[in-house]
């Protein structure tokens, strides 16, 4: 994959030095938009290129992102005050070394099969509870294949505890996910009511109109 980068000048975030969260965002298509986007980048972009130019997400403020963090049609990049601070932050969270610069490009379900592979190779060493104390750390006499052990069996406990706790945030999510959608339909079930409701009142506002017209004609033969 081609490397990507911020086309706003002096800054150089990458598709390779990004921390987590960084997203790259094209240009608008809509012609309004555009020059929205001319007007503010002006003197802060050294190359406009409708069609390959992308900006990263630290030029756009938060109420551009949507729950997902997608870009809004309408979003226009507002942030350039901090783009040093931005690229020291970046560089400083970039890998130093080459496993980090391989474990950056693994996801995080490749991270966990990983672990849970190597767990499973794993054998338990010989006499590990003589090793192992009651607030679950090692004795100072502990071998490390015991220490190793343990560590990694904490990790996988954690690991194992924080999918339970992504998968229930991801259902209580889809819930209010849900109840908002429900609210959103009763909300407009009841706006149509209204619009109902307004439309038989003004009906009856013309039948009522119609009636003394014709009690005003009856009152005059009357009195004649």
């Amino acid at each position: 994959m081609a490397n990507m980068r911020c086309a706003i000048t002096n800054c150089k975030m990458t598709s390779y030095n990004k921390p987590p969260g960084v997203t790259f965002h094209p240009c608008p298509t809509s012609q309004e938009m555009r020059n929205k986007w001319l007007l503010l980048l002006k003197n802060k972009c050294t190359l406009l290129d409708w069609n390959r130019t992308k900006i990263c997400s630290r030029h756009f403020e938060n109420k551009y992102f949507d729950s997902q963090r997608r870009l809004s049609q309408y979003a226009v990049p507002t942030l350039f005050q901090q783009t040093v601070k931005i690229m020291k932050d970046a560089s400083d969270s970039s890998p130093k070394t080459r496993i980090d610069k391989l474990l950056s490009r693994q996801s995080q379900a490749e991270l966990i099969m990983g672990v849970k592979g190597a767990m499973s190779q794993l054998e338990e060493p010989e006499n590990v509870n003589a090793y192992v104390m009651d607030n679950l750390k090692c004795r100072s006499d502990a071998p490390q294949d015991v220490q190793m052990w343990l560590l990694a069996k904490k990790q996988d406990h954690l690991i194992t505890k924080l999918i339970d706790q992504i998968s229930q945030h991801k259902k209580h999510v889809e819930v209010l996910q849900k109840k908002m959608n429900e609210t959103r339909s009763s909300k407009k079930e009841m706006e149509q009511n209204v619009e109902s409701l307004k439309y038989i009142v003004k009906c009856l506002q013309e039948k009522h109109t119609t009636l003394e017209e014709q009690i005003e004609i009856l009152t005059a033969v009357e009195s004649r």
